[in-house]
């Protein structure tokens, strides 16, 4: 849950004189000059203060593009107005969960090495299974891991917008709980996972003792 300031009747005057400078008499014919009947504060008044702006900002956006394209913009309903103001992955400086879902099927394969476009992709990936992600083919299957990473993705989503900071919690405190050696150990069988994978069937086999060191 995001926190901060709630919204308050104040804010709803601001929230009027900004869709007045945008929509004119359009605005004011349909609500008047001030939230007189609560309607408005009444869809927004569960958010922080500070998403009032970003509701603005993806209001503003609307209105330029609709002057570009010569379509007029009209207000939005008081509940178009409020799911305006929920923050989203783009703004948040976060992919999509389209894009995230493909960069971690494109990188299930070495995540240790690919340089993440945010550490949600990475997290809600590792919450999957590197492994699972990059051995499983069958599309029925496929679907599932997707929608499964859509609503790991999404939960972290949720935690950037309250201001949490993404660690992988049950990972750290299960690191800090190992022995150097036993570290090393899970280290090389992490390696030794990736390869096999990279070397399936009888023909791979080769392949795989040489990139083990192995006769």
């Amino acid at each position: 849950m995001a926190t901060g300031p709630r919204v308050t009747a104040e804010d709803m005057d601001h929230v009027f004189n900004a869709m007045r400078s945008m929509f004119g008499n359009r605005f004011v014919s349909q609500w008047g000059d001030w939230d007189e009947t609560g309607l408005w504060l009444a869809e927004v008044a569960h958010l922080p203060r500070r998403y009032l702006e970003l509701g603005l900002g993806h209001l503003r956006t609307q209105v330029q593009d609709a002057a570009r394209a010569g379509r007029e913009a009209w207000p939005p309903q008081p509940v178009e107005f409020a799911a305006l103001c929920e923050p989203t992955a783009a703004d948040l400086g976060m992919p999509d969960v389209s894009r995230a879902w493909q960069e971690a099927n494109d990188h299930a394969h070495d995540p240790a090495g690919h340089r993440w476009s945010h550490e949600a992709v990475r997290l809600a990936g590792y919450a999957i299974g590197w492994r699972v992600l990059h051995e499983t083919t069958a599309q029925s299957q496929r679907e599932r891991l997707g929608k499964r990473f859509s609503r790991e993705y999404q939960a972290l989503i949720n935690r950037v917008m309250a201001g949490d900071q993404l660690v992988p919690r049950a990972l750290l405190e299960s690191d800090r709980a190992m022995t150097p050696a036993e570290l090393a150990v899970r280290a090389g069988e992490e390696k030794a996972a990736r390869l096999a994978a990279e070397h399936k069937g009888p023909s791979g086999i080769a392949g795989l003792r040489a990139a083990l060191g192995r006769n």
